[in-house]
């Protein structure tokens, strides 16, 4: 993609709740252990990230749904006005 000219953004996986495990057949790895691998190799390519892990993670109780990897609707605004930082970034200046 980096052919193309356009600028990319790496966002990460946002936390899961219970340790990962959401049911007998719902079970996660670590998404911390996938995130600092992703983000090390979106480095190394020189992508921007944006850290939705870390935005997420100080308030995953307030606006998480309880066993479910979704958001509340204040949860999906927080989530969406991070991503629209992390792209505001990466234009150009007019």
């Amino acid at each position: 993609m980096k052919k193309t000219g356009a600028r990319l953004v790496f966002a990460t996986t946002t936390p899961v709740p219970n340790g990962g495990v959401l049911s007998p057949t719902r079970k996660f790895d670590s998404i911390e252990a996938r995130n600092l691998l992703a983000v090390a190799l979106m480095k190394e390519e020189d992508v921007a990230i944006d850290d939705l892990y870390q935005v997420a993670l100080p308030v995953v109780e307030k606006i998480g749904r309880p066993n479910d990897v979704h958001f509340s609707k204040a949860g999906y605004d927080l989530l969406g006005e991070a991503v629209a930082v992390s792209i505001g970034a990466q234009l150009p200046e007019v």
